[in-house]
């Protein structure tokens, strides 16, 4: 006797995908967290020992009727994020050394290697790490499984970049004779140019709502503080000094920096359309938007010095500058309805 067609569906699914089948991405990614509400038959196994449940409404100010239906837009789960990680990580080891070794160090102007390099970007590790440890928060508290991966990401790759530059600072001593970054703590802790940043981070990572820490982290240090830095002042200015290796270690930092971004964008938009908080919604984030604005405003006119040391191209001049990050984090917020 023949063996019946199976007549059924192959596959299944728990929740409702984006689009007419679920993606990859969202297989392994929607479901991970289950409460009381959605997927778990039972009420939460474990509490706090004041009874608050894992994953309460109140970690933020917003509110949304349904967080699962967040995206990541770079649909990135744990394999493929890891594979594209490792195969970035692996071209920075290769090439940074090699290039070092092969001339390219004797030719960078030492009056950029310091203080430059060794005082002020071998301090942006502690800026990074500041920044992982915000957003390390808002993995716990956050109330989607899709964006408890897309910001445990974001976190990962900061402990990435902080890699990334002291690597580079032990490539550097280890090429250029004399070289050393060991200035670079106490820059951080006491320079004029670097406290404005250091205490728009240390006010980042005091923050107990997950949300507004992607908005201030994401959309708003970022674009102005970190493109004003990393772009601006560095990636944009270090070929004319010999330095080609920086703008290597940059460009990992900055294209994950586009990503992280438009992650952010992408929960603001989900928020700004929920049916019944949408209006609540749009009112608390253009706060923090407006707070924390002006917070990095201050922390980058602080940086000014450093574009009139000669270090910079004749016509990159700071107000330039400042005034081209301010504009381009204004228009991405204008896009969100951010603004007045």
């Amino acid at each position: 006797m023949a063996t019946p067609t199976f007549q059924g569906h192959r596959t299944f699914a728990w929740f409702t995908p984006r689009r007419r089948n679920a993606t990859e991405y969202e297989l392994y990614t929607v479901g991970q967290q289950s409460g009381p509400e959605q997927w778990l038959a039972v009420d939460w196994p474990i509490r706090f020992d004041d009874g608050r449940a894992p994953f309460t409404e109140s970690s933020t100010a917003v509110r949304c009727g349904n967080w699962q239906d967040y995206r990541d837009p770079a649909q990135l789960w744990q394999w493929p994020y890891v594979v594209a990680a490792n195969h970035e990580e692996q071209a920075l080891a290769r090439l940074v050394p090699d290039e070092l070794s092969a001339g390219l160090a004797a030719e960078i102007d030492p009056a950029w290697l310091d203080p430059m390099l060794a005082r002020y970007y071998g301090a942006w590790p502690f800026v990074e790490y500041g920044l992982f440890l915000a957003l390390c928060y808002a993995v716990r508290e956050a109330l989607a499984d899709t964006a408890q991966f897309s910001i445990a990401f974001q976190a990962s790759d900061r402990m990435r970049h902080l890699q990334d530059i002291v690597h580079l600072m032990f490539d550097l001593t280890a090429a250029r004779p004399g070289f050393t970054d060991a200035g670079a703590r106490a820059a951080w802790m006491s320079d004029p140019v670097l406290v404005g940043i250091r205490e728009n981070v240390e006010r980042i990572v005091s923050l107990r709502d997950w949300v507004e820490i992607v908005v201030a982290v994401n959309l708003v240090f970022e674009p102005i503080v970190g493109h004003l830095v990393k772009t601006e002042l560095l990636a944009r200015n270090a070929p004319h000094h010999g330095d080609a290796v920086t703008p290597l270690v940059l460009a990992s930092a900055r294209a994950d920096t586009r990503r992280h971004q438009a992650a952010a964008e992408e929960l603001i938009r989900l928020l700004l359309a929920d049916p019944e908080h949408a209006a609540h919604n749009r009112a608390v984030l253009a706060g923090w938007a407006g707070r924390w604005t002006a917070e990095s405003t201050r922390a980058a006119e602080a940086v000014a010095p450093l574009f009139e040391t000669g270090m910079t191209a004749s016509s990159e001049r700071f107000d330039g500058c400042l005034k081209r990050v301010l504009d381009r984090q204004h228009a991405v917020l204008a896009a969100l309805g951010l603004t007045d």
